[in-house]
């Protein structure tokens, strides 16, 4: 006879109904109860993950009165001013019962005493903090009394950043708007004195470097003392010493007031002048360790200039074919200083395809193959095909960014493209190698580059007699010097550029030629005001050929007009035409250009332009006596790749034949 179980069972009866009460309860439920200006939902979501802890337990006294604090605190961010939450245990339910209370949200806010456009932008940065808290566009922003001391700090941060370190906000008046909640606000505020930069100190520097100091900084001296100077002045005196082998142990920077100047100091304490030593490579594998350890090679011995190693480091991570790279540096008894480059490879080899649209190109299609460590060469090779509605390209490409170690750039180009022009078609197929250095001088750039081809051109409309040489080899060297002043070459705001070409060229065909051809460009970038810019160029280019208009190719000519040029004609349509009234490019251009530029919302930004310019035919010379004007309006969206330009130009100095104006779609700065 087989044992009773049931005491066995009863007891797993009675633990598992004492789990339940004690360890496997469900997890608490939370309510909330009487609320009339928020949402339970919004609620219970806006408290989030602080609520999990709570609903994973059962429910008791302590942690239901966490809940309606943490309630109580959200509603006092959104504007209750006396909010009561009380907790109430029911079952498995915590109910947190609410009573509002009063809210209130920041009203107009008044600034007397500035310029209209700084009172409105105060005003935001006053409303700011309560704006933070706001849960939807209509929202009016949550007021609590903390936020008024927040928000003068930021109006008295504002002005100290434009120069005026004394500054003092104060609420001059407050109240609520009758018939509303909202709390409105008049607020005062005192500049004190402008303060100009005086002749900052150095204590605690070497005196070795102390000339040097002084020369960098020399030239900020009497400037408006405002947070952006500051920070640059900082950042340059730092370099200093990062530039010259000497660590940085202790490096502050306090400001001494007086009474309109702004005496920055300097509290330095450095510890033993260090040279570089070794630099060893670790991770790499499909990389040649010496191809990155000979970049560092000339700095070796000499005193650790930590600016111009990060900059090199930076030309390696730049090349592409690293994810990452951690510098460790290990200071030696001799006073050298190691670098351990820990290097992270990234995928060097891919394919992209890509799509676009121009106002003269059409739409474009184009594929890519690179690989940017070739031979673990860190040599970048890419291969390509790009197809339009005005033709087709192919081309292979290998640059190395260090040629012979050193800083100069090859790169080495493959190509065959057909093209089909206003009045003719061309093919051409060639080679090309250019030779570029940045940072040649202080913001100066320099290229060469020397190229040959064979070139074959057909009559598509304008008669053969006037397409000059149309089958014929095309051998040139070309130098190009770039000044750049510029604050950013994607999107200027300030600053300036300056450019000069010089090409030479010799034409080998039916009639044997050469030419010289020179090409000028300056540009200058204005702000003003907050909101506006003044963007000014003007370029010209001279064509010198041996022969004369029926020997000279008609793809080698000048040609003008277009989005980067006067923007009433289309791309290349400016100057003189054939018989068949197609463009039949000229010797010699001028272009001059004025914008101005106004910020409308975040990127967008509305363009008035002013164009003018003439193409000269062969053997003409420059011509100033009637040149084509434009007048135009266009949108540009500012984004990484550069701005996008929508643009109509209209023709002030329309002749027959001419167009009255054209629209432009482009990427990136007229000129």
């Amino acid at each position: 006879m087989k044992p009773c179980r049931i005491p066995a069972f009863r007891r797993l009866c009675a633990w598992i109904a004492t789990g339940a009460a004690c360890g496997f309860a469900t997890a608490a439920e939370i309510k909330v109860v009487g609320l009339k200006t928020l949402k339970e939902a919004e609620v219970l979501e806006l408290l989030g993950d602080r609520l999990e802890y709570i609903r994973s337990k059962p429910p008791s006294p302590a942690r239901a009165g966490d809940a309606a604090f943490l309630l109580e605190n959200l509603m006092r961010r959104q504007g209750f001013q006396n909010p009561s939450v009380k907790p109430v245990l029911a079952g498995n339910t915590i109910r947190l019962m609410v009573d509002e209370g009063a809210r209130l949200s920041i009203g107009s806010v008044a600034v007397p005493g500035l310029q209209k456009e700084d009172q409105i932008r105060l005003s935001k940065l006053f409303r700011l903090p309560g704006q933070e808290r706001v849960l939807n566009p209509a929202q009016e922003p949550p007021f609590r009394e903390e936020d008024v001391a927040e928000g003068l700090s930021l109006l008295e941060a504002d002005f100290r950043s434009r120069g005026y370190w004394k500054a003092k906000a104060a609420v001059e008046k407050r109240g609520i708007t009758p018939g509303t909640s909202e709390v409105s606000f008049m607020i005062r505020i005192t500049p004190g004195p402008l303060h100009k930069l005086g002749a900052p100190r150095f204590d605690g520097a070497p005196a070795e470097l102390l000339p040097e100091l002084r020369e960098r900084t020399a030239v900020h001296v009497g400037k408006v003392a405002g947070t952006d100077l500051l920070t640059t002045l900082r950042g340059e005196v730092e370099s200093v010493f990062r530039s010259t082998g000497f660590p940085l142990e202790v490096f502050k920077m306090n400001r001494i007031l007086d009474e309109g100047t702004l005496t920055p100091r300097f509290i330095i304490q450095f510890g033993k002048r260090q040279r570089l030593g070794t630099v060893r490579v670790e991770g790499a594998e499909k990389t040649k360790i010496d191809r990155i350890t000979r970049r560092f090679e000339s700095l070796r011995g000499d005193w650790f200039d930590a600016e111009t190693f990060d900059a090199r480091l930076k030309s390696i991570l730049a090349t592409g074919a690293f994810s990452s790279v951690q510098v460790e540096n290990h200071a030696n008894p001799d006073g050298t200083l190691d670098a351990t480059l820990q290097m992270v490879e990234g995928r060097a080899r891919g394919t992209t395809a890509y799509t676009g649209f121009g106002s003269y190109e059409g739409a474009i299609f184009g594929m890519k193959y690179h690989d940017r460590n070739f031979r673990g060469n860190l040599w970048n090779l890419s291969t390509g095909l790009e197809v339009s509605s005005r033709g087709l390209l192919g081309e292979l490409r290998l640059s190395d960014p260090w040629l012979l170690d050193t800083d100069t750039h090859l790169g080495l180009r493959l190509f065959s493209v057909t093209r089909g022009h206003e009045g003719y078609d061309k093919f051409e197929t060639g080679v090309s190698a250019e030779f570029s250095r940045d940072g040649l001088a202080e913001n100066l750039d320099a290229s060469l580059m020397l190229g040959a081809s064979w070139v074959d051109i057909s009559d598509n409309g304008i008669p053969l007699n006037e397409l000059g040489e149309t089958t014929y080899t095309h051998q040139f060297i070309r130098g190009n010097l770039t000044l750049d002043r510029r604050d950013d070459r994607v999107s200027p705001t300030s600053g300036y550029h300056l450019g000069a070409q010089l090409e030479a060229g010799l034409i080998l065909g039916d009639i044997n030629s050469n030419y010289i051809r020179f090409d000028t460009l300056a540009a200058g970038y204005l702000p003003v005001g907050k909101k506006g810019q003044i963007n000014l160029g003007a370029r010209a280019g001279m064509l010198l050929p041996s022969g004369g208009i029926n020997e000279f190719p008609i793809d080698l000519r000048l040609f003008t007009g277009g989005p980067d040029s006067v923007r009433s004609f289309r791309y290349r349509e400016l100057g003189p035409r054939t018989t068949s009234n197609d463009p039949a490019g000229g010797e010699s251009y001028w272009v001059t250009n004025a914008e101005y530029a106004h910020s409308i919302a975040g990127p967008v930004k509305c363009v008035g332009f002013f164009d003018a310019g003439d193409l000269s035919a062969l053997d003409q010379g420059f011509d100033f006596s009637s040149p084509d004007l434009a007048v135009g309006l266009g949108i540009r969206l500012d984004l990484p790749v550069g701005p996008i330009r929508f643009e109509y130009g209209h023709n002030l100095t329309r002749d027959e034949g001419e167009p009255s104006g054209t629209w432009h779609f482009a990427i990136g700065t007229a000129f």
